[in-house]
């Protein structure tokens, strides 16, 4: 018989283990979950994001909510609030096939960015938020600071698929000033197909109630 919980697109901390790979600093944690998956059912989804000036967030149903708004039914990609300050990061992993990308995988991954893999059902749209932000040089000596906050996206998911999501550039830079959600099917055959996404409106307020928003596992 099934877990009951293995359906919420929180991941339950069942059996996990986790090992440090030490390199130079940054420190980068990795975690291995072995949720139950059942891909009749359900799909997986992994999301690149970091713990600089990053931010990544999913939420069940075809609109998005802001950071500031309590919605118990988004996913903020993180560490928690102070995440920015440490000097590490934490990647979730259940056992998706290898990212075709390098960056997403977990001995590719630079500075403070991490990945995290969820179980996420069948037939349901869900909702992509994501942004990044830096600063190149001093502002004395001519550098700047930039953002980049891409519009947010919906996609539904299909049994038995695994995706890669993550945030795309301009010229393949991250200083650059455009950028978009990509969402690409993957399998662990080198299939690596773009997913047609839909834009997602910002939803009702009474839909974001007082509720705290959960967490990234």
């Amino acid at each position: 018989m099934n877990n009951p919980k293995t359906n919420r697109v929180l991941l339950p901390c069942a059996a996990s283990c986790v090992m440090l790979l030490s390199a130079c600093s940054p420190t980068h944690h990795v975690t291995t979950e072995t949720p139950t998956y059942d891909p009749t059912v359900s799909a997986r989804i992994r999301i690149l994001t970091g713990n600089d000036m990053q931010n990544a967030s999913f939420r069940l149903g075809s609109c998005a909510t802001s950071r500031l708004q309590n919605d118990p039914d988004r996913i903020d990609v993180d560490d928690g609030f102070l995440a920015r300050y440490k000097y590490s990061s934490r990647s979730i992993v259940i056992g998706m096939p290898q990212s075709p990308r390098s960056g997403m995988r977990v001995e590719g991954l630079h500075f403070k960015d991490m990945i995290r893999e969820y179980i996420v059902p069948d037939g349901r749209p869900i909702t992509l938020s994501m942004r990044t932000a830096g600063d190149s040089g001093s502002s004395k000596y001519g550098g700047y600071s930039w953002s980049c906050t891409a519009q947010d996206r919906m996609f539904t998911p299909v049994a038995g698929q695994d995706y890669d999501v993550y945030l795309g550039f301009e010229g393949n830079s991250r200083h650059s000033r455009g950028c978009a959600i990509e969402v690409r099917h993957i399998d662990g055959n080198g299939l690596d197909e773009p997913v047609e996404t839909q834009y997602a409106p910002k939803c009702p307020l009474p839909e974001a109630n007082a509720t705290a928003t959960k967490r990234g596992p």
